[in-house]
């Protein structure tokens, strides 16, 4: 049986004790106050004066604003952790009217996303709730304690309302994978304890809440009804902020009469099993409410004696700043007093410098002469000062060598440094899993990218004969090989030199190719992504190889060792390094083989329980904005604006200079960032990632930020 229905409200009185008494405070002092000072005029003029015994209009009110959920109940029993005020967003609407000067009733209707999540190492749950809510509310607003001259009206409010809710958790991934969250932490696509643990793939969640939780009934509750209804009780303060507006903030605890709006409850089974109780949630929120004008305002009276004609021959006839010209025909208005002015009422200039006479400290400035703004001409050092901080502040192009006079200098020829090769595969779109087994048991392969395909390369020989040994070789595992030169990192035919040190090497009886040679290669496998990763995030891994397969899916691998510990303590620097999902994975003769052929004294799957804690330096990840893109001269009120916005930093490459702006450790930060930049004018601007100093996409710098 479920337990009755009585509600715990430890967690919210406290809330509404705190609110009130800031509340209150105010009025208690005003209160309080010496009752001589009751003549005196108060600091703020009155803004609600209300009579009790007066009769009730009718006003209605119509208010819209949004707020926050904060949910109590089986799911994140850890609450206390949580502010109210920092999880999903909801909107309130709201229709009321006075009932009698110190009760208002009307409809209040609550729309928004109610969710929470639980991450422990024996319990995972959580789920989101579309909740709207709509029904009768009561406010009282303690008219007959406060004093009539208030600014800020506190209140109370009670009311009873349905509520209807949706509620789906997050099970999978974008690809329907399941989340199986192992013991060090970490969430990956196969059970810890299956036995092919060690081909798990490391997924982060998507936070997509996709799974239906009544449609799962994965306590067997069935299907149970998916609306309730509750109570809600709250406190606020409103305030008038005149033309018939007012502003609102409170808060509101709903006890409802379900305890299935998480979808768990005492009866739910396993770890998932709940406390006895039914849910609660507070919104938090604050809103803009319009009082409907039931009568017409009464019209302005006139504010001067004066007819049209008066005012028009005041008007032609004026002159206010008493230069004796009249304002109809003044050019230059509000002229100091005293300061001769010629026929269009402007002060007079003699030099012609642009200074009038009465602020000119140098009154025969020869003709033409640059001047400052007391009239005084220009030296020679003084323009030269002026022109170099231009030049400077300006990013002005100026000629200052042969290059820019004349042109670029032919450059050096480049030297040509030519080695050999063996290309055993190339990559387009992606390569079977047969074929990524036989490229990653070379342990000496690589990868040379040119134009849109990645060719994979094995050795580098100063000659032929050298290579085409190698290539013999490798069919002796079934890897079909084809010896090319390799020129600065771009590939190159040789075909007609192959063949004729392949004639030579094959006259007599040949050569048989060699066989499999049993040898063992571990490598660390660092991470398979949907979607490839930037090449920054790799930066100083010298050996990565990099395969897309057949499934869609890239991976990442990095070492290249025939004995089982020294691949482990390579494994150990790359968690170091962040690569949280990194693993070890073995081949032999162009098999994937496990690690307990390949000479690993394992007891069960391979977990990452021995790696280091605070494995992840998310010190040095931050987000910055990038304000824009220029190539050659950046106009000068462009400029102007980057350096009022100050914390911006240039990064000039070949192509172009970007401009950076700060440093943040969230993503909301930038994104704050980001729209205050919008406005300013910048409307290209957008968040990049900055790890380790190197630019990375902003999704991708959230992925690691998501990191344990």
């Amino acid at each position: 049986m479920r337990a009755s229905n009585c509600y715990s409200l430890p967690s919210f009185l406290p809330l509404a004790g705190l609110v009130l008494s800031l509340f209150l405070s105010p009025f208690v002092a005003f209160a309080q106050s010496d009752s001589s000072a009751a003549t005196t005029a108060p600091v703020v003029p009155p803004a609600v004066v209300e009579d009790p015994t007066a009769p009730v209009k009718l006003k209605p009110t119509f208010g819209l604003g949004p707020g926050m959920f904060a949910f109590y109940g089986d799911v994140g029993s850890q609450h206390g952790r949580f502010s109210p005020l920092v999880t999903r967003v909801g909107y309130e609407l709201r229709a009321t009217t006075p009932i009698t000067p110190w009760l208002e009733g009307g409809i209040h209707v609550v729309h928004g996303r109610l969710g929470m999540n639980e991450r422990s190492l024996t319990r995972n749950l959580n789920f989101e709730s579309r909740i709207t809510t709509g029904g009768l509310m009561l406010r009282y607003n303690f008219l007959q304690l406060l004093n009539p001259n208030r600014v800020v009206e506190p209140f109370i409010n009670v009311g009873f309302e349905s509520v209807e809710f949706l509620t789906k958790t997050d099970l999978r991934d974008a690809q329907g994978r399941p989340y199986h969250y192992w013991s060090d932490g970490t969430i990956r696509d196969i059970d810890e304890n299956a036995a092919n643990a060690g081909d798990a793939v490391l997924l982060q969640r998507d936070y997509t809440y996709e799974s239906d939780v009544r449609e799962s009934n994965l306590d067997g509750f069935g299907k149970y009804l998916e609306r309730t209804w509750a109570i809600p009780v709250g406190i606020g303060a409103r305030m008038d902020i005149g033309h018939g507006f007012d502003f609102r903030m409170g808060t509101t605890m709903y006890l409802t009469r379900s305890d299935l709006v998480d979808g768990i409850t005492q009866d739910s089974k396993g770890d998932r099993a709940g406390s006895a109780g039914n849910d609660r949630f507070l919104f938090s929120s604050f809103s803009i409410g319009y009082t409907v004008p039931m009568k017409k305002p009464a019209k302005k009276a006139k504010m001067t004696p004066l007819d049209s004609e008066e005012i028009d021959a005041i008007a032609w006839a004026g002159d206010e700043d008493g230069d004796g010209v009249q304002d109809i025909s003044d050019n230059c208005p509000y002229t100091p007093a005293g300061v001769k002015v010629d026929a269009f009422g402007c002060p007079l200039d003699g030099d012609g410098d642009g200074v009038p006479d009465h602020a000119d400290d140098e009154l025969n400035t020869p003709p033409g002469a640059a001047v400052d703004a007391r009239g005084v001409a220009f030296t020679d050092d003084e323009l030269l000062k002026a022109w170099l901080a231009y030049k400077d502040s300006g990013n002005v192009n100026m000629v200052v060598s042969r290059v820019e006079s004349f042109g670029p200098m032919k450059p050096p020829p480049v030297k040509v440094k030519r080695v050999y090769v063996v290309k055993v595969g190339e990559q387009v779109e992606s390569i079977s899993e047969d074929l990524i087994q036989k490229l990653l048991s070379i342990p000496d392969i690589r990868a040379v990218e040119q134009g849109d395909t990645t060719f994979y390369v094995v050795g580098s020989f100063e000659s032929i004969p050298e290579a085409l040994r190698r290539e013999l070789e490798l069919k002796g595992i079934k890897i079909e090989g084809r010896v090319m030169a390799e020129e600065n990192g771009r590939l190159v035919d040789v075909t007609d030199e192959v063949n004729a040190e392949r004639a030579k090497m094959t006259q007599g009886a040949g050569e048989a190719p060699a066989q499999g040679t049993g040898e063992v290669i571990v490598r660390v496998q660092l991470g398979a992504f949907r979607y490839p990763l930037s090449k920054n995030i790799f930066e100083g891994i010298d050996d990565l190889v990099i395969l897309k397969g057949e499934d869609g899916l890239t991976r990442y691998y990095t070492g290249s060792y025939k004995e089982v510990n020294p691949a482990a303590e390579h494994k150990v620097k790359m968690l170091l390094r962040g690569f949280q999902g990194a693993f070890l994975v073995a081949f032999r003769d162009g098999k994937r083989i496990s690690m307990k052929d390949a000479g690993a004294k394992l007891t069960g799957p391979e977990t990452l329980n021995s790696a280091p804690s605070g494995s992840i330096d998310k010190s040095k990840l931050r987000y910055r904005v990038q304000v824009g893109t220029f190539v050659g001269n950046v106009p000068m009120e462009t400029m102007s604006k980057l350096i009022e916005m100050g914390d911006v930093k240039p990064v000039i490459s070949p192509d172009a200079t970007r401009y950076y702006y700060g440093q943040f450790k969230s993503r909301k930060e930038a994104d704050d960032a980001k729209a205050a930049i919008v406005k300013k004018g910048f409307a290209d601007a957008f968040v990049v990632g900055d790890m380790n100093g190197y630019i990375i996409p902003a999704d991708e710098a959230d992925q690691l930020m998501k990191q344990p």
